[in-house]
Parts: C-alpha cells; structure tokens; sequence
C-alpha cells in the first residue's frame, strides 16, 4: 500500500490554526526533497537493472544466432546424404534492368525506377510519368490531378539535385540555370544520349 503524504496525517487545512499553517509551509520544502531523494534512489536501482538486461538480451540473442546456424548446418548436412546440391544464385549483369527491382519507397524514387525500364528510354511527359510509375510497383489512392501535382513537384526536386533533364516542346534541353522555360518532358539524367551533355 503506498505511503500517505506527510500532510495527509495532519487535520484538514480549514480546521488548522496560524501556527499550523505557518509549520506545515516551513516544512513544504522538506518533504519535496524527501521524494525527490526516493526518485534518484529509484532511478539507480531502474539504471542498474536496464544496464543489466541490455547485456542479458544481447548474451540471448548471440545465443540465438548460434543455434540458428547450427540448424542451418544440420539441414546442409542433410542435404549431403539427400544428394542435393545447394543452389548457387549468379547475379545478372546488366547495365539496365529490363524490369522491377523492388517497391519505391517514394514516388521520386518511383519516377526515377520507370527509367530504369527498357520501355521507358525517352523523354515522358508528366502525364505519362503519372501511368507509368504503376508499372514500378507505386501505389497510390490519390486522384488523377492529385497525382500529377504531387509529381511535378517530386520533379522540380529532383531538376534541382541534376537527376532529371528538362526538355522544351521542341525537344531541345532546357539548361539547368534557365528558370523561365517552361518543361514539357522530363528524362532521367542516366538516360540521356551518348554523348550529350547536360548544361
């Protein structure tokens, strides 16, 4: 049962005199030094145990590592007697993968992902980019319009950082210091012709 405070013992404050109320504000300071003498206690004793338990957990968890590459071991041997031959995966080599890599965290990453896609090696417009970020695995419950703001702003970011290229209506590109021209096409910097290079 917890303790009662030490004004909890005294007579109701409307029934004390003067003298009373004068000892018990004398005192006031006194039993917060009490209790704040009883947090530090505890908190050693909460410092200690964390301390201890932190270096359990991580005695269990090595722990735990060893016993899963024991099992890992054991099925390998069984694999032996069974006469299987472990599978060797030998990564593709390609300059430019012909599909999905993994889900885009973000639709910046998204518009970024479609150029990696064969089909996708031109310039796009905004709205092209807003159909193609779905053949990259971005998912979306925003409307149409919703959609294409949000992508001509992760555009604009991705301009600014030199990641994507700005084309004018006539195909020409539009210099990364020019502010007035207005794009009508986007293409990732990766994308770009041999030989052609960005102002």
């Amino acid at each position: 049962m917890e303790n009662p405070l030490p004004f909890e013992v005294n007579k109701p404050v409307g029934e004390m005199t003067m003298v009373e109320i004068g000892e018990a504000l004398e005192n006031v300071t006194r039993w917060i030094e009490a209790e704040r003498v009883r947090e530090r206690e505890a908190r050693k004793v909460f410092e200690a145990v964390s301390s201890e338990v932190e270096g359990r957990v991580s005695k269990i968890r090595a722990y735990a590592e060893k016993l899963l590459k024991a099992n890992r071991d054991k099925l390998s041997a069984f694999d032996g007697l069974l006469g299987n031959k472990p599978q060797v995966v030998i990564p593709q080599r390609s300059s430019r993968p012909a599909g999905i890599i993994h889900e885009p965290k973000n639709l910046g990453e998204a518009i970024l992902s479609v150029w990696q896609l064969d089909r996708y090696g031109q310039p796009l417009t905004a709205d092209e980019l807003a159909e193609a970020v779905k053949d990259v695995g971005y998912q979306t419950s925003a409307a149409p319009t919703s959609l294409k703001s949000s992508i001509n702003q992760a555009l604009a970011k991705l301009c600014k950082v030199g990641r994507v290229i700005r084309y004018r209506a006539d195909g020409s590109i539009i210099d990364s210091k020019d502010k007035t021209s207005r794009a009508r096409k986007y293409l990732a910097a990766t994308r770009l012709p041999e030989g052609v290079i960005a102002e």
